[in-house]
């Protein structure tokens, strides 16, 4: 009569055929990830001339409409209620024919104060199409 128990054998775990497969799968990832490249652009000074519209480069500026989050409207870092938009736009594109506009908006900004901005710009002859808009975030 035996009353020692058997000894059970001890597991092994084969380490170096896992390691191979680890080499294998950071040798995968390296190769398929995308890494993200810094845009080098080259500087080139462009000529400049003063018979081809060195004028109309000049001439044009942009004027930038805001909303922020509070539903409030600059018009070129100057607040203006959305009543008065446009009689101030129109009297900005009198007095300098060539400004352009662009719009920058908060994301929390409401539609409906968006679209009554756009009338405002119609009705002082702006043409919505050729204004870029940009969304911005809110400041945390």
């Amino acid at each position: 009569m035996n009353l020692r128990p058997k000894r059970r054998p001890v597991p092994m775990i084969p380490i170096v055929s896992l390691i191979d497969i680890m080499v294998i799968l950071l040798i995968f990832f390296v190769a398929t990830t995308t890494f993200k490249k810094d845009k080098t652009q080259m500087k080139i000074k462009l000529p400049e001339s003063k018979s081809l519209g060195g004028e109309a480069a000049v001439s044009e500026s942009r004027v930038a409409i805001s909303i922020d989050e509070k539903q409030n409207i600059f018009l070129d870092g100057k607040p203006v209620e959305l009543e008065k938009l446009g009689a101030a736009v129109g009297k900005m594109k009198l007095e300098n024919p060539g400004l352009k506009l662009e719009m920058q908006a908060d994301t929390t900004a409401a539609l409906g104060v968006l679209v009554k901005v756009y009338d405002s710009l119609r009705e002082a002859g702006y043409n919505i199409s050729d204004m870029p808009t940009r969304i911005q975030r809110a400041a945390p």
